[in-house]
């Protein structure tokens, strides 16, 4: 579905980016991982179409879209979440229907397609409720269900739990399965170790603003070994073993 090889950004004598490739087929989650300043977020705003790559390629399903902004947007749904991007003194309909407008949602399908993508994130029953009102998690479903609303086939998760407790995060996590599941492709970037370890079906690893290993847990997992000399025990461990190798050289 998604197809990236040699993306590069350049800032006047900074490169951001270097060389990121990655791959991601329909009803896959593949998590984007690096420390700080490795060129993820750089490579998420590239690939949701807020920023032009000076290099490289992005298809999506075969098609040629780097250059082109418009395709790009029509095809990848963000999810930033936080606190804002909603109004809060209106109610979580009268914000999709808002949105819905934006997307160019076919006027006779936008009372459905709201409804159908707040039963998917489990806001149906608060559909009339401000979303000022709404809980940290509310408002992150309703990031989620703002995204579905567009009906692209691929989807960017930027930290989608960041901040929310054990129990909601677990919600969220379980929605992204299921998103997921109903055929949507995912890119997922997480601190989370643990949540990436449940999460994904494909990691790529990223440092120094190019991405240097794609592969499962297991393959993350043997290549800290190499490293350590012992297979580490989890996702985290093997990450605290790899980190030091991700971080940008200074200068």
């Amino acid at each position: 579905m998604l197809e990236v090889k040699g993306l590069r950004r350049e800032f006047a004598d900074f490169v951001a980016v270097k060389d990121v490739s990655l791959s991601l087929a329909k009803g896959e989650i593949t998590a984007l991982l690096g420390p700080n300043g490795a060129g993820k977020t750089t490579t998420v705003k590239m690939l949701a179409g807020y920023l032009a790559p000076t290099g490289g390629e992005i298809k999506i399903d075969g098609i040629a879209v780097a250059n082109d902004t418009k395709r790009l947007q029509q095809n990848v749904g963000t999810v930033f979440g936080g606190e804002l991007g909603f109004y809060a003194k209106a109610t979580a309909t009268q914000n999709l229907q808002f949105f819905a407008n934006l997307f160019n949602v076919p006027r006779k399908q936008r009372a459905q397609r709201i409804q159908e993508v707040l039963q998917q994130v489990d806001l149906a029953a608060v559909a009339e409720k401000n979303v000022g009102e709404f809980s940290r998690g509310m408002r992150q479903r309703m990031h989620i269900a703002r995204a579905l609303l567009k009906d692209a086939p691929i989807l960017l998760l930027d930290e989608p739990t960041t901040g929310l407790d054990v129990e909601v995060a677990a919600e969220i996590r379980h929605l992204i399965r299921q998103v997921a599941d109903s055929g949507k492709s995912i890119l997922l970037t997480s601190h989370t170790m643990s949540e990436v370890e449940r999460l994904a079906d494909t990691i790529t690893l990223i440092g120094g603003g190019q991405s240097v290993h794609t592969g499962d847990v297991q393959s993350v997992l043997a290549l800290a070994a190499q490293v350590s000399g012992e297979l580490p025990r989890d996702l985290e461990a093997a990450y605290l073993i790899l980190a030091p190798q991700l971080r940008r050289k200074e200068r």
